[in-house]
């Protein structure tokens, strides 16, 4: 290559390096593909437009450019890991793990390749292991903020909670402001029922790149809890249909703060129809209160919060849940009662019980699921009727598991929420792993057995089985909560559900 040439490319490549340390990633792929149209197998050119494309998380692009890069500099143990993480977002394992460990042995302690193998132990439900890496990938980078977070994530989930506080607490003063090891540590304190503080440090959510929910109402002024005064405020559930249900349960205690004013309401169109009817039973006469879908274009208001926001201003201490039971929806009456009457002519004289043994959570559902054949001891019990919750078609599956299990083709338990709702309202309980299934349940004052691993898949707001109280749902009255003894290992929970339903 010409030495002009070569010139000419190192500067663009540090050029191109500067885009995406500003985030510039478009322009940082158009200068690499113009560089490659000057020196199409540049190897390094390759790599960098991989981890551009990494970036914009488009990851098929990413693992050929990466690939194509490192068969001409096999060399650079930075291209290895970023083919690491872009085969973990791949859910090639194995390959993630290959490209870590060769970046290993050309630096052994790339502490993102030790933090790579961490995450992938982590995925596996390996939580000693995802530990280990973690520490090692700290020790490794001593003022690397990210490896230590995720040491105290893993060291909080395997309930070594003062440990997991100061490995917390050491990120942040590594790096205070890092909007990721702030969002994490606050999990980690509304965990511990440290909520005034959690809920402050969950506020840089909005600010993380690890939170993927735009602040759709952001260009408004964040309400505080103050009285609207005749004012208009606008309330937008966020997240996933499970988080908009949950922390929809404080919806009641916010409309009573705004006193006197408008209030919109804006949740994803599907939950419409159930917060229409929840709202309509508040009876409150002083505001004037509409449902929105989610999906419309932000309206013109005085003030906004998201739904999770209003913990802050609702539920700052354990003394707070006191009131409130959590059941706040309402089912279309008719069709429970039709469900119902249907279902009962399936066993007569039984009990009614629903079951969901799997979530569809990519990365949290290896340590969350369960098989049928996990669920015998349950099912063997005399005098229940199981009805199938299970979203999705798994008709094999409970055909090869030789259960009766119930299922009813008119409910389509994703598309028709009102449908699925009345479905669960029908019924005269649930046993289910975390979903938004169990959340629905719950907001309608429906008894849930909920079954909690001791891996990742344990969320923050299922309180922690080493602290008062563990048994039971502070935001849902009608949820008891079994908790794996050891990860992976749900032989004890499910006995102690089958005794507890034995005993009615």
């Amino acid at each position: 290559m010409p030495t002009e040439l070569h010139s000419a490319i190192a500067e663009a490549l540090a050029a191109a390096k500067q885009m995406i340390r500003v985030g510039d990633f478009v322009g940082a792929a158009k200068l690499c593909d113009k560089l490659l149209r000057a020196a199409p197998r540049h190897g390094e050119v390759l790599l960098l437009l991989g981890h551009v494309k990494l970036c914009q998380e488009d990851f098929a692009a990413a693992s050929q450019a990466l690939r194509d890069g490192l068969a001409v500099r096999p060399d650079i143990a930075e291209g290895w890991v970023h083919l690491g993480v872009v085969c973990r977002m791949l859910r090639d394992a194995g390959g993630a793990s290959a490209a870590f460990s060769y970046a290993l042995k050309l630096e052994p302690l790339n502490f993102q390749a030790l933090n790579g193998l961490g995450s992938l132990a982590q995925d596996a439900n390996d939580v000693p292991a995802a530990a280990a890496w973690f520490r090692r990938a700290a020790e490794a980078a001593p003022a690397e903020p990210v490896p230590r977070k995720n040491y105290a994530f893993n060291l909080g989930v395997m309930g070594r909670l003062d440990e997991a506080e100061a490995a917390f607490a050491k990120a942040l003063v590594l790096e205070p402001k890092n909007n990721e090891t702030r969002m994490d540590f606050g999990l980690f304190r509304l965990s511990r029922g440290d909520f005034a503080t959690g809920w402050e440090l969950y506020e840089s959510r909005w600010r993380s790149r690890a939170f993927k929910e735009p602040d759709w109402g952001g260009a408004l002024p964040r309400w505080q809890g103050e009285a609207l005064a005749g004012r208009h405020l606008l309330l937008w559930g966020e997240q996933g249909i499970g988080d908009q249900v949950f922390y929809g349960t404080m919806l009641r205690d916010a409309l009573l703060r705004a006193g006197a004013g408008r209030v919109t309401i804006a949740v994803t169109d599907r939950l419409m129809p159930l917060f229409e009817r929840a709202l309509a039973d508040f009876s409150l006469p002083q505001l004037s209160i509409a449902v929105m879908p989610r999906q419309s274009p932000v309206i013109e208001a005085d003030l906004q919060c998201p739904f999770g926001s209003l913990g802050g201003i609702l539920r700052r201490a354990e003394a707070d849940f006191a009131a409130q039971d959590g059941a706040y929806l309402r089912a279309d009456p008719a069709r429970r009662d039709d469900l119902r009457r249907r279902y009962q002519a399936w066993g007569p004289g039984n009990r009614l019980i629903g079951v969901a043994w799997r979530s569809i959570n990519p990365f949290l559902a290896k340590s969350k699921n369960l098989s049928l054949a996990d669920l015998a001891p349950v099912f063997a019990l005399p005098g229940i009727t199981w009805v199938n919750l299970q979203h999705g078609d798994v008709a094999e599956e409970i055909a090869a598991s030789g259960v009766t299990l119930h299922s009813d083709s008119e409910i389509d338990s994703f598309r028709d929420l009102d449908g699925h709702a009345a479905q669960l309202a029908a019924l005269d309980g649930v046993v289910a792993v975390s979903c938004s299934t169990v959340h629905l349940a719950a907001a309608l004052g429906v008894h849930v057995d909920l079954l909690l691993p001791r891996g990742p898949g344990r969320l923050w707001y299922w309180s922690r089985p080493e602290l008062p109280g563990a048994e039971r749902s502070r935001w849902y009255k009608s949820v008891r909560l079994w908790h794996q003894q050891q990860p992976g290992q749900w032989q004890q929970p499910v006995a102690a559900i089958a005794e507890a339903l034995r005993d009615g």
